[in-house]
């Protein structure tokens, strides 16, 4: 039952964690004349910051090992793209001197490493007890 505690707090830290970052905490780029790819990844942070949190209400509702499995391994996904978007799947500024370059997209990927690997953890340590009874 802790564990499922736990796993409800971290995705709804997480998720809140992620969409301050995007929104408030970490710089981006302001729109020139177009968007840019900065904004765009911040923007999508905060869509996958929500999806940690409606994770974290369902599984705050759900008391079955398999939903937990289920959502855990979605919260891996989730992790894994958090880290993929400002790096490889849509980016930040080319810039290195910009913040968004140097802070933001290295957060935002250390966060998802981080989200991934609790999650991890969790499927395995869910796994553990349906092995041993």
């Amino acid at each position: 039952m802790i564990q499922y505690k736990l796993f409800v707090i971290a995705n709804l830290v997480f998720g809140i964690l992620l969409v301050a970052f995007a929104k408030v905490i970490l710089p981006v780029c302001r729109p020139m004349g177009g968007a840019m790819r900065c904004g765009t990844s911040a923007s999508i942070e905060s869509i996958l910051g929500l999806v940690l949190l409606v994770v974290a209400v369902a599984a705050a509702g759900l008391l079955k090992k398999n939903a937990h499995l289920i959502l855990s391994v979605l919260t891996a996904v989730v992790g894994v793209l958090i880290s993929l978007v400002p790096t490889v799947i849509v980016g930040t500024c080319p810039h290195a001197h910009m913040a968004c370059h140097s802070v933001t997209a290295p957060v935002f990927a250390l966060t998802g490493a981080v989200i991934a690997l609790i999650s991890v953890v969790n499927v395995l340590l869910l796994k553990l007890r349906r092995l041993n009874g």
